[in-house]
């Protein structure tokens, strides 16, 4: 798929948020710390496409409302994009969503549950960390003022695994691909890979956007025009993630170049083992869009070779002097997957129509599909899940 050009009829969200920072107003979004019980009642069963960060959140809610509800997930195992890696070094690394880009309380908010305390440890950036910045030279000063918050000890999936899985585990039928969606009918009829039948009364679709364009879900009657529009104009990201161990820490907090945040992809190196209690020195690796393609075209050793290069040239040879170990995740080569997130310029409209239901019966939710003018995160798809899960119970 081309990348498309940036939309000259609607604020792209990066324009928006400088718009908002340049009037020193902070964006909209829904917050609710502590949690607010949904409202209303739904009598019915309802089948969610995808154990992810949006089905999961989508389940845990439906959960709490004593709504019937399975998860039907494709792979082997649940968290999509919320991967782990346990054993690399001393503190779990977060292989998919790593941050958190909005406040705390945000965590309150996806537990959704006054009398549950989130001891989920977040740490902050400090405006005094090193940011360095290399073109041919490298410079580095003080990063400044930076919101992302940092999982201490901790990734998203721990988060999600302590508590929001507990409430859907038993719900989840693992290694079932949705192949079709028939809403024709009274009942919602939804057909997998192996032939079997499963009825709902409502669909909560958070599959990711790639497999909603390459149409590895089938349905009946087809998506409607605004919705089928919407996926062909939608860009999705692939992405790679990289981490590296080093026997001496010779980075600063981040690394950017040129290219680090540009049109057409991401690119950064940071500091990995930042707030954790580890004496490791470990190197992660983010880059989306054109920017992976260089690290995408290798792999195992060849990959190694071309970030230990990289790194030495920067500075100075120290990568190859103190290399340990690395571990790397391809999004694109995912299975059920296949990309990153949708494309940070993306045209506002597009999530929107992505997030709205089919006749009430027939809800999406994800990172890629929500009503807010934010997307691409956990936190954008655990919000798009809450907001299905309210017009079910409207």
């Amino acid at each position: 798929m081309t990348l498309p050009p940036l939309s000259s009829h609607s604020i792209s969200r990066r324009d928006f948020i400088k718009l908002c920072a340049a009037l020193l107003v902070t964006v909209p979004l829904t917050r609710c710390r502590g949690g607010n019980p949904l409202d209303g009642e739904f009598e019915g069963r309802v089948l969610i496409i995808g154990a992810g960060a949006a089905g999961l959140t989508a389940g845990h809610l439906l959960g709490q409302r004593n709504v019937e509800f399975q998860i039907m997930e494709a792979a082997a195992t649940y968290g999509g994009r919320i991967k782990r890696a346990s054993g690399f070094v001393d503190f779990p690394i977060p292989l998919g969503g790593e941050w958190l880009h909005v406040a705390a309380d945000e965590l309150d908010t996806i537990v959704n549950d006054r009398d549950v305390e989130v001891t989920t440890q977040l740490k902050a950036y400090r405006s005094e960390d090193s940011a360095g910045f290399f073109d041919g030279e490298l410079s580095i000063g003080p990063l400044g003022e930076y919101s992302d918050l940092k999982f201490v000890g901790a990734t998203w999936l721990d988060f999600f695994d302590e508590y929001i899985v507990p409430t859907s585990a038993s719900r989840i039928r693992f290694n079932t691909e949705i192949v079709s969606v028939d809403y024709s009918g009274d009942t919602i009829v939804l057909t997998d890979s192996s032939g079997s039948v499963h009825e709902a009364d409502r669909v909560i679709v958070t599959a990711p956007l790639r497999v909603l364009q390459e149409e590895a879900i089938r349905f009946s009657p087809p998506l409607p025009a605004d919705k089928r529009s919407a996926l062909a104009e939608a860009y999705a990201w692939g992405g790679m993630k990289v981490f590296i161990e080093f026997s001496e820490q010779f980075y600063p907090t981040f690394l950017m170049f040129p290219d680090s945040e540009t049109e057409r992809g991401q690119r950064l190196y940071y500091d990995a083992a930042y707030g954790q209690n580890s004496s490791t020195n470990v190197l992660g690796l983010f880059s989306v869009g054109t920017a992976a393609e260089p690290y995408q075209a290798h792999t195992g050793d060849q990959l190694r070779d071309y970030i230990v290069a990289e790194l030495d040239e920067v500075f100075d040879g120290a990568a190859s002097r103190s290399y340990v170990r690395h571990i790397a995740q391809d999004w694109s080569k995912e299975p059920f997957i296949g990309q990153a997130y949708l494309f940070d310029n993306s045209d506002s409209r597009i999530p929107r129509e992505l997030w709205e239901p089919i006749d009430n019966r027939v809800f999406f939710a994800g990172e890629a599909y929500t009503r807010h003018d934010d997307w691409g995160g956990v936190h954008d798809a655990a919000r798009a899940a809450r907001d299905a899960v309210a017009r079910i119970l409207s």
